[in-house]
């Protein structure tokens, strides 16, 4: 199963400086947003009402308190929830903190207030408005997100790839059955998926796939090449194949020629593999696909 590329960027979010940024810039800017708009009947409605030190210092601690809460569900819930972030996984995750933020504020307000406002048609209009309020500084995240990730892509290899092998290597099953004779310059990768392996290859110009029942660290241990190499837990890659790569050091993608989607390179392995392939890191938006 080829993995298509998922976008650079989702690797941010396990940056540790990026977490801190996410919980801050949210807390920071629900403080400034209700100094500038005083929403929610802060101010009890008082039309004399003026800015001072003590009303200040109150929404600074209301951000604050939103930044940590944010910061413990990001470095301590997610990691347990979402080891690693998908397209899917991520807009779950956003929709939980919509709800944490609105009910983290919903229940520093009435602190405050004295539990005057503790009912649920309250807590449904605070998730709805302070909702509203964080897409701002949510959707400015995810930009800024994409933007690091484009400026921080590997895309042009510093030297011609290796040159592939015409030798053959045989694949069979635990139990000598189905072989599979492959030449490595055809061999893109190998894939584990539970008790089989995946072996794509090329046939002419057509992309094939076959199945065998083994590990991939057996048949890792058949393999005598150093063009072929694991990049990952489920992946070992033909370095021979690699035309460019996406990514950075927090998740890197191998675009193989022969093939429309990428392969992933976990962390584990992310600096040998750049070692292998002498990739230097691109300036802002390099062309791919070379």
């Amino acid at each position: 199963m080829r993995t298509e590329d998922p976008g650079a960027f989702l690797e941010g979010f396990d940056d540790p400086a990026n977490k801190w940024l996410f919980a801050g810039s949210i807390g920071l800017f629900i403080a400034l947003f209700m100094m500038a708009f005083l929403p929610f009947g802060v101010t009890n409605h008082d039309p004399d009402f003026r800015l001072n030190l003590a009303f200040v210092t109150m929404l600074l601690g209301f951000g604050a308190v939103v930044a940590l809460v944010l910061a413990a569900n990001e470095f301590l819930l997610r990691p347990l929830l979402f080891s690693v972030l998908t397209p899917a996984r991520l807009v779950a995750w956003i929709a939980w903190v919509y709800v944490l933020v609105g009910s983290v504020v919903f229940l520093l307000y009435n602190f405050v207030g004295g539990w005057h406002d503790f009912i649920f048609a309250s807590w449904l209009g605070f998730l709805r408005d302070v909702g509203m309020m964080v897409t701002f500084p949510i959707a400015g995240f995810l930009f800024y997100l994409r933007h690091e990730a484009l400026k921080s892509e590997y895309t042009r290899l510093q030297s011609s790839p290796p040159e592939p092998s015409d030798a053959l290597v045989t694949f069979t099953s635990e139990n000598g059955k189905d072989p599979l004779v492959v030449s490595l310059r055809d061999l893109l990768y190998l894939e584990s998926e539970d008790n089989y392996v995946s072996i794509s290859y090329l046939e002419g110009e057509q992309a094939r796939s076959h199945l065998v029942r083994s590990s991939l660290k057996r048949l890792e241990g058949m393999l005598d090449d150093p063009n072929l190499a694991r990049c990952h837990r489920s992946f070992i890659v033909n370095l021979a194949r690699v035309r460019s790569c996406r990514g950075n050091r927090h998740g890197l993608h191998l675009k193989l020629s022969g093939m429309d989607g990428m392969v992933p390179v976990s962390r584990k392995y992310t600096e040998n593999i750049l070692a292998a392939l002498r990739v230097e890191p691109a300036e802002g938006h390099a062309a791919r696909g070379q």
